[in-house]
């Protein structure tokens, strides 16, 4: 694994500050979709829940000077999205400047792999066309006592 996506999948702060610090070009946020839906498999086992529970997913792009840098998704249990309700309400504001506000913040596992293309969405392979993998991350956070998921993927732009 080249040491600059290492340095990224290993950052223990917060994504949006880091993107911000690291290039001059404005940051910003692209939400793609946010709804009450069935989790993937994945992240149904990393939350020990039961599969037919719904959680509030949401899909974005953290933008570069309006590029795509990194795609995102957040998944919240509806206890999380319901006592943390100014995660469910983030509109185009970035989730890292909101979760890392919070004192009790705590990162309760960090996973990464390389990610074959065709297990993204549609969406995510369009944009990447001619890959055939991207890397990335799943944090499992923790504040008062809710659990959820942030998944970042680290488009091939974020290294150009």
């Amino acid at each position: 694994m080249p040491a600059p996506i290492l340095d990224w999948l290993l950052e223990p702060c917060s994504l949006t500050q880091r993107l911000k610090t690291t290039f001059s070009a404005p940051f910003g946020v692209s939400v793609l979709a946010q709804a009450w839906a069935k989790p993937s498999l994945t992240e149904v086992a990393s939350l020990k829940q039961a599969s037919t529970r719904s959680a509030l997913i949401r899909e974005v792009f953290l933008t570069i000077g309006e590029q795509p840098a990194v795609f995102a998704r957040s998944t919240l249990p509806r206890e999380a999205a319901f006592q943390l309700q100014g995660l469910s309400r983030l509109g185009s504001k970035p989730l890292g400047e909101v979760i890392f506000a919070y004192p009790d913040l705590q990162r309760v596992r960090l996973e990464f792999a390389k990610v074959s293309l065709n297990q993204l969405s549609p969406l995510i392979q369009q944009k990447l066309s001619g890959q055939r993998y991207i890397w990335g991350r799943r944090n499992s956070y923790q504040i008062a006592g809710r659990v959820f998921l942030v998944s970042e993927f680290f488009l091939p732009d974020l290294f150009e």
